[in-house]
Formats: C-alpha cells, sequence, structure tokens
C-alpha cells in the first residue's frame, strides 16, 4: 500500500494528482519549432528566448489543470511584440491552435498576449481555459519574444482551500487500481466550478467564452473540465458517486440539481441540459436527475432541501410515470440522450432507470410522510420490473433488448438492469455481466449503441453491473483494461479520464472536441469504494454495508465519509492461509450489516476472538449463510473480524451458454457459441470446452484458464460449430463440456438447422411492398428475397395491420418435408401464424404457432410430408414500426 494512505490531510501520497497549491508551473518542455534558446530555462524561472514567426515551445504541465494562464516577460524582451497561446489537452492537437471547446463552427484558435519588457499579461477571465495539459507559446511577431515565467492560477473546486484535502481515501495491494481511484476523484474535481465560469451558449463564430452563469451557490459539478462546463443530468448519474465516494463534500451536487429544478417546465419536465444550452427533450437525462436527488439525499441527509424540491420531484416523476403503458413499459419519447443512437420506444436504459427513480422515489417518499406516493410508486416499479423481464429480456442472447423489436442488445441498459436490481433472478444478472464481456477489445468495453466506439459513460454504468453481479474478477479487468489504458496513454493528460474514444485507442467526438477530464467516466472510483474496499450505501436513510468484494487482490484499506460519520476499513486476504482478515472503524449505528466472503468454502468467523460462525451455523450477531458471505448484523463499530478457511474450497467447474444470436446454421456454414466457464476452489485451471457434434460436422474447442484461488471467477470462451454441406433443416442438439485436471461439467444447445431448396424453387407472397430507399440504400421487399439464404434480406407485405398474410413456396417437383426453418427481423416478427402444406389441392395445415416472439426457429411437423408447394399463413405480427408481416428466410 502506499504509506501515505492513512494520512488523513493528504491521502493517497504521490497518487493523488492535485496540485499542491493554486498556482502550478509546467515540469516540463514537450515540443519546439524554430529557433528556442535556452528552452527549458523557463521552467526554472530564466529566459527562454523565442525568434521568428514560426518559434514556439510546447509546455508540458504534466497533468490536466485549468485557470487563468500568466506569462511574465523580463526587461529584456523587445518591445511591441505578439505572443500566442494554444492550449490542449492531449498530445495529438499541440500546435498553433488550440483544441475544440466552444461547440460551435469556428475554431477556438488561439490568444494572443501583448509583451510588455518587464510586465506580467494575465489572460482575460472570459478566457479561462478549463482544462489543459499542454501550452504552446508561439511568436505571433518576429521578436526576439523572452519569456522568464509562465503560470496558471487554478480556479477549480472554489470552494477547496487545500486541494489535496479529500475525506475519504483508497488504497490497494494494486498500484494501478490506486492511481485510477485517484484520477477519477481528481477528474470530479476537475469539474467542479464556479457557477460565473461555465461555457457561454450559443457558442461565438471563434474562440471561446467562459464567462456564463451555469448554475447557483458558490460551486456546481458540470460535466467537463474543458467543455461543456454545464449540468447535464446523465453525467451526475456516475459523478456524483465519485464526488462522494472520494471529495466527500457533495455540495455542488446540491447546487447542480437545484439547477435543473428552477429550469423545470409547467408540465414537469426537467432539462436534457442546464444553462446555459437550456435543452429539453430527454426522457433519459430527465429521469437521471430524479436518481441524482436520491443519491443526493443519501449521501447528505439534507431534509430541508429535499422538503423544498419535493413538489418538484412529484410533478417530474409524474411526467414520466404519464408515458407507462398498460404492460407497465414507459414508451420513450424524449429522444435526446448521451449520444447513443436507437432511442425510442419501450426502451431498456429508460425504463430501467425509471425502476431506480420509482424504487429510490418511494424510500424519499417515506421520509416526507407521502406514503400514497410511496405505495403508488412501489407498485409502478414492480410493474416496470415485470414489463421489463416479460417483453424485453432475450434468453437465446443473454440480455435484454433495446425495445421489444430490436436486435440490439445495448450496453447502457443491460448494465443499468444488473446495476439497478431489475434483473428479476442473480442468474440472470450473471449472465448478462457475461455477455457483456463480448463487447470487450484490448482498449475496454465497446459499445453497441454507440457505432461500437467505446463509451466510458456506459462503461461506467458496466463496471458497476459486474460488482452488483458478484464478478469482481471480471469488473477489475475491465477496469485495468479500460481505465488503465486511458490513465497510461500517451494521448491523455495521465491524470484525467476522457469522455470516450473509438474502439482502436484513438480520441472520439471529434478528437480535438473530446473531453478529456469527464465526470461520466469516473464509475471505478466509487466502485472500488463500494465493492472492493466494501464501504456500500444500504438504503436512502439506514446505515451501511460492510461487503468486500476482493477480487484478485491481496489488501485494502480506505474510509468514506458518510452522514452517520466516518467509516474507515481495512482487510487482508491470505490466500495461502484461506485467512480473509477485516478491520473496522465506524461510529455507532453508521453499519448496518458485515457480509464477510468465505470464497466457496466453509469458513469459521470469529468477531474480536469470538467465534460466530462455526462453518455450519451461527453463535452471534445473527451470522447465517448468504450468497458465497457470511452474513452479520448489530457488529461493534470497532472490530476485528476474521474468517478463516474450515478445510480445503471444493473444486468445482461448472459451463453454461452464455449467450447464442439465435441465427441457424446452414449447410457448409460456421456459428460461434459463447459459453461461460466457472470455478472455485484452491486450485489453478487450465482445460478447453469442447462440443460432441454428429458425424460430418466439425467443432473448435476453446481453452480456458482460470484461477479461484482468491474467490470464485469466470470467463467466457467461445466454440466453434461447422455444418456440412446440404445438411438437413431441423434442430441439432450439441453438448458442451468443460475440463480441467480431471473435473468436468457440461451444457446443453439446441442449435436450429436450415436447409436447401431444390433447385428452380420460386416464391409468391399475398402482396409485396414497393421497393424503397433505406439508409441511402435500395432495398426490394420480394417475396423472393426468403429463399436467397441471406438474413438480411426479406418479404414485406404491403398491407400493414391487414391479416391474413401469405408467403406461398413452390418447388419444381415433389419433396419430402419434415418441418420448416422460419426467421424474420425486428419490426415485423410474426407472432401468430400457421406452416401448411397442399396436399391434392387442399391445404392442409402442420403447426399453429400463436405468442412467437423468435427471431428465428425449426418448426417440426408431426410426419413427414411430400409435397411441391409449402406456405406460412400470418394472422398476427408484431405491432411496431408499421404492423408489416416481415419473413427473411423459409426453408426445409
Amino acid at each position: 500500500m502506499t504509506a501515505s494512505a492513512t494520512d488523513s490531510h493528504h491521502p493517497g501520497g504521490q497518487d493523488n494528482f492535485s496540485p499542491a497549491s493554486r498556482t502550478v508551473t509546467p515540469v516540463a518542455v514537450a515540443r519546439t519549432t524554430g529557433s528556442v534558446h535556452d528552452q527549458t530555462a523557463v521552467l526554472h524561472g530564466k529566459p527562454t528566448t523565442l525568434t521568428g514567426v514560426d518559434a514556439s515551445v510546447t509546455l508540458d504541465f504534466g497533468k490536466e489543470v485549468g485557470g487563468l494562464v500568466s506569462v511574465h516577460f523580463p526587461k529584456t524582451t523587445a518591445v511591441a511584440e505578439q505572443l500566442g497561446l494554444a492550449f490542449t489537452e492531449s498530445s495529438l492537437y499541440i500546435g498553433p491552435t488550440s483544441d475544440a471547446s466552444n461547440g460551435g463552427g469556428g475554431p477556438d484558435g488561439a490568444l494572443s498576449a501583448d509583451v510588455t519588457p518587464g510586465g506580467t499579461w494575465t489572460m482575460p477571465q472570459n478566457k479561462l481555459r478549463g482544462g489543459f495539459r499542454y501550452l504552446t507559446l508561439f511568436a505571433q511577431s518576429g521578436g526576439p519574444i523572452v519569456i522568464d515565467g509562465v503560470s496558471v492560477a487554478i480556479t477549480f473546486a472554489p470552494g477547496m482551500t487545500d486541494l489535496r484535502d479529500y475525506a475519504n481515501y483508497f488504497s490497494s495491494s494494486d498500484p494501478l487500481l490506486n492511481r485510477i481511484w485517484y484520477a477519477g476523484a481528481y477528474t470530479v474535481q476537475t469539474n467542479t466550478i464556479a457557477p460565473a465560469t461555465g461555457r457561454v451558449w450559443g457558442p461565438p463564430g471563434s474562440g471561446w467564452d467562459n464567462s456564463g452563469t451555469v448554475g447557483v451557490g458558490d460551486s456546481v459539478l458540470v460535466d467537463g473540465a474543458k467543455r461543456d462546463r454545464t449540468v447535464w443530468p446523465g453525467d451526475l448519474g456516475v459523478s456524483v458517486p465519485t464526488e462522494f465516494a472520494s471529495l466527500g463534500d457533495v455540495t455542488p451536487t446540491r447546487n447542480a440539481l437545484t439547477t435543473l429544478y428552477q429550469h423545470q417546465s409547467p408540465s414537469g419536465e426537467l432539462p436534457f441540459a442546464g444553462p446555459q444550452v437550456n435543452f429539453y427533450g430527454s426522457d433519459t437525462y430527465h429521469l437521471w436527475t430524479l436518481i441524482g436527488t436520491a443519491n443526493y439525499f443519501q449521501y447528505s441527509h439534507d431534509s430541508a432541501w429535499l422538503a423544498s424540491t419535493w413538489s418538484q420531484y412529484r410533478k417530474a416523476l409524474a411526467f414520466s410515470l404519464a408515458k407507462v403503458g398498460a404492460d407497465g413499459l414507459m414508451t420513450v419519447t424524449g429522444m435526446a440522450d448521451w449520444a447513443r443512437s436507437d432511442q425510442g420506444g419501450e426502451n431498456i436504459e429508460a425504463n430501467a432507470l425509471l425502476y431506480q427513480a420509482l424504487t429510490t422515489g418511494a424510500q424519499l417518499a417515506q421520509t416526507q410522510g407521502d406514503t400514497t406516493s410511496a405505495t403508488a410508486w412501489q407498485q409502478a416499479a414492480a410493474g416496470v420490473k415485470t414489463g421489463v423481464n416479460a417483453r424485453l429480456w432475450d434468453d437465446q442472447a443473454g440480455q435484454y433488448r433495446d425495445n421489444p423489436s430490436s436486435a440490439l442488445h445495448p450496453q447502457d441498459g443491460n448494465a443499468l438492469a444488473v446495476w439497478f436490481g431489475l434483473a428479476d433472478s442473480d442468474v440472470r444478472a450473471q449472465r448478462v455481466s457475461a455477455s457483456l464481456t463480448q463487447n470487450w477489445n484490448s482498449f475496454g468495453a465497446t459499445t453497441p449503441e454507440k457505432s461500437s466506439e467505446i463509451g466510458t459513460f456506459p462503461g461506467s454504468l458496466e463496471v458497476q453491473a459486474h460488482f452488483q453481479a458478484g464478478d469482481p474478477a471480471r469488473a477489475l479487468d475491465l477496469i485495468r483494461r479500460e481505465w488503465g489504458y486511458m490513465l497510461n496513454s500517451p494521448l491523455g493528460t495521465g491524470s484525467t479520464f476522457w469522455e470516450g474514444y473509438l474502439a482502436n485507442g484513438q480520441p472520439g467526438y471529434g478528437g480535438a472536441y473530446m473531453s478529456a477530464a469527464h465526470g461520466w467516466a469516473t464509475g471505478p472510483t466509487s466502485a472500488l469504494t463500494f465493492y472492493v474496499l466494501g464501504i456500500r450505501p444500504q438504503s436512502l436513510t439506514g446505515g451501511y454495508l460492510i461487503k468486500p468484494e476482493p477480487g484478485d487482490l491481496t489488501s485494502t484499506e480506505g474510509s468514506l465519509k458518510t452522514p452517520l460519520g466516518s467509516i474507515k476499513l481495512s482487510w487482508t486476504h491470505d490466500v495461502r492461509r484461506g485467512a480473509f482478515t477485516e478491520t473496522l472503524d465506524a461510529p455507532s449505528g453508521a453499519v448496518g450489516q458485515v457480509a464477510v466472503p468465505a470464497f466457496g468454502g466453509k469458513t469459521r468467523v470469529t468477531v474480536n476472538g469470538r467465534t460466530v460462525w462455526n462453518g455450519t451455523s451461527g453463535s452471534g450477531y445473527g451470522a447465517h449463510a448468504e450468497n458465497g458471505y457470511v452474513v452479520l448484523q448489530g457488529v461493534p463499530g470497532h472490530a476485528v473480524i476474521e474468517s478463516r478457511a474450515v478445510g480445503d474450497a471444493q473444486a468445482s467447474l461448472g459451463v453454461a451458454v452464455t449467450s447464442s444470436s439465435g441465427l441457424p446454421v446452414r449447410g457448409g456454414g460456421k456459428v460461434s457459441i459463447p459459453v461461460t466457464v466457472t470455478a472455485q476452489g484452491d486450485r489453478a485451471f487450465s482445460g478447453q470446452v469442447t462440443a460432441a457434434v454428429p458425424a460430418g460436422w466439425t467443432a473448435t474447442p476453446a481453452t480456458f484458464a482460470l484461477d479461484p484461488r482468491k474467490g470464485a471467477t469466470s470467463a467466457v470462451v467461445t466454440v466453434g460449430i461447422q455444418a456440412p454441406a446440404g445438411v438437413s433443416g431441423g434442430v441439432q442438439d450439441l453438448v458442451l463440456t468443460a475440463s480441467s485436471g480431471g473435473l468436468s461439467a457440461a451444457a446443453n444447445v439446441s442449435l436450429p438447422v436450415f436447409g436447401d431448396w431444390p433447385q428452380g424453387t420460386v416464391a409468391s407472397g399475398s402482396s409485396e411492398a414497393a421497393p424503397n430507399i433505406f439508409e441511402g440504400q435500395p432495398r426490394t421487399y420480394y417475396a423472393s428475397n426468403a429463399l436467397d439464404g441471406n438474413l438480411g434480406t426479406f418479404w414485406n407485405d404491403a398491407t400493414p395491420g391487414q391479416f391474413p398474410d401469405t408467403l406461398t413456396v413452390t418447388m419444381p417437383a415433389p419433396v419430402a418435408v419434415n418441418g420448416l426453418g422460419f426467421a424474420s427481423i425486428v419490426d415485423g416478427v410474426p407472432t401468430d401464424f400457421t406452416l401448411q402444406t397442399l396436399d391434392n389441392g387442399t391445404w392442409v395445415t402442420h403447426a399453429t404457432i400463436t405468442g412467437n416472439a423468435a427471431l428465428s426457429r425449426w418448426i417440426p411437423f408431426d410426419h413427414s410430408v411430400t409435397t411441391a408447394e409449402v406456405r406460412i399463413v400470418v394472422t398476427a405480427s408484431q405491432t411496431e414500426n408499421g404492423n408489416y408481416t416481415r419473413v427473411s428466410e423459409l426453408t426445409p
């Protein structure tokens, strides 16, 4: 651990990125161009000289800084000269033009300073630069221009006298995680500004103006340091827990929320963005404000503020509830969101947010004595949960659909469903957690709903979800992968986290416009405190839960300042001895429950030396086993709690189909099947997952390596399956087996197989929609599309909402048919239909389907039929997007 981790005045030691003084100076020279004499002298208060209009020196402050720059010129400098100043967060954009921040079409450009021999130039207040690491000074005239001092007066976190004096700290056995925790804290610190230093909106034609009033009070929490410097409610969903877990003062949160409520519309709608932007039209950001309200109350117990806001809160929640339909789900009509695509309809992200708003709102209502609202909101939350799990769960994919008619499984909505407890079982939450890893690459977790870029906002949500699902190993892997990349990348500030980036690790959001210090990217900071250290808020008003999730760490310590007093906790995990020891120091009544990890085996638990759990039964503090932990109630505020393994942890392997696209395999085609392998015990595992396949089929095994000695863990691997050419249609049952060191586990999967029609087969439809242009490309809707072997093309009828719709397939000669393979696309899946064959001029029904929701399936007949014609007769389809019938494939 860091030697100074327990220094209450300056926690974190060298891991704490905050400057020791509000006046900072550059630490290095990053680059020069043209004639620069004694380029590093200015770092030490000595003269550096620029001569000629191509002369420049780029100063590196070593981390993100922000504020007002001053430049001192000695008396030896020439008179009547002009010095240019350009700013950038990333080294990619170093040069005589600043990176982008104003939000308009014009460039930020550079500032010009009049050179005064023996004088100091300070940038105008409205040109305050909120976030940068590199400052390029360049000659705008021939010179010589002599500079012997450059400094920045830090303006962020205006309420802090000592910028390094955090209320809380975190330190673990992993130095990278420690730096990540403090980088998240510093990011939010740079996002805390004086309300009169926000970005002016609308944007100037060129340059920038940070003299806009964007909030109330003395300090306000905004979205970014460089830009937008505006209150955005979605960002608060991540940055507020970070602020609480690290800085400890949530006053800037209260001021941000008060600002949003001051701009509530008469309908009850809350802003998509606060002043000066003042955008509306977002159902999700409206709900984030309500969630932020609950978070602020939980972190402050500020009853007076909540009471003053209560009528507005109730009006805002009523605004959302008015959009809830008979199926319990809200239909999104305010489609502005965090930069994702495909918003609208009965969206999983929005409904997860609504569920959390209703659940926490019911608790807030109880504090206000509003039992009527509390009961109504609890019932509405239950309806949302039922509707989401009935309408949006995709069992084949192991994730939630973006909306009932979507093939998209978004990162944001799935992460929120797990984090907020919307998944209706632990198994379902664990499946989502495992399935999300399929979007990972070497730079982080890609975001399907944002063109598979890496979104650090939904990524922050995903980190919380993995911990909530009980897989700290997976969460820590993602933190090290994504946040470790940002922190160590030469493209970043080395101290703060980015707004988002491309899948190849390059800056996103237009590159130069990207914010490299964005609070919505700081999810790991609160997660490391709440889950890994294990001091977790348990309710809006009650005691805190102590429940460490150690993952592969051997020690952690830290603190959390709460409304009930400051809680300190440290723990060590000795894997060899099978010992886990916690030391708790908390005010009386601040801790509700203590959950001690058992690491998959029997443990003996003692509290201050007294045995309270012998491995099978309890003898004090209500000790009982629950989900891999021994749970205690009423533990003293000052306690040493120790868990020792009783015997060896039983080794076991598990395997389950993680997800499946549900797509069929055709003759000669391949399909990939992701599976989750889990392990627990006191030894490492290495092995492979194999598939038993019929003769003529081939399977590509997948290898795995798991080490559960520090807690049960899992990995997702992919097994490849290839069908032989000419295979008949049907359902192929496969057995997937994970094996290692004499242990094995198996899972079954049913794979739909689509056959091929004889050459010369044709199709006709009861009607065909006319061709059109879709997303810039021509598209046809012919009946023949259902025979072309391409799941991306489809037959579309021309009579929306009118049934029956019939697709008929005619072969050149009779063949034996044992069933039919059927596939559709989203927005038009047939729900009720029959499958028929022509027998001596009469159509005979062989299968009747009602309530179908599958995009593809194989439907068997009860006996083989020899026929030259088959058809599907659709009597109902999904009502979304026009209520058309769409069939992409009909196969034997």
